[in-house]
């Protein structure tokens, strides 16, 4: 074996190897840059629905507050029907 056949026995599986270590690099950081992108989505929808359920649970808090205002007034009406009654002697 000649010294440029042992060069070439030894030095194309070390070359190939480079390669395969090189494409494997870039495949994982393709694979990384996509899960990255996909993790920025779900974040953004993330926010838009947490923002969506936050306007949701004011709208809620806001019928909450005019219901217990409702109730209050049905409150004020039985009270005063039953002084009404009460005077009248109808109860």
């Amino acid at each position: 074996m000649t010294d440029v056949q042992l060069y070439l026995a030894a030095g194309i599986p070390t070359f190939a190897i480079l390669i395969g270590i090189l494409t494997n690099i870039v495949h994982h950081n393709v694979v990384n840059a996509r899960f990255n992108a996909v993790e920025g989505r779900i974040s953004s929808l993330k926010n838009r629905v947490d923002a969506r359920f936050n306007h949701v649970d004011m709208r809620f808090n806001n019928l909450e507050v005019k219901f217990d205002t409702l109730t209050g007034k049905v409150i004020d009406l039985d009270n005063r029907v039953t002084r009404i009654e009460a005077k009248l002697g109808i109860s």
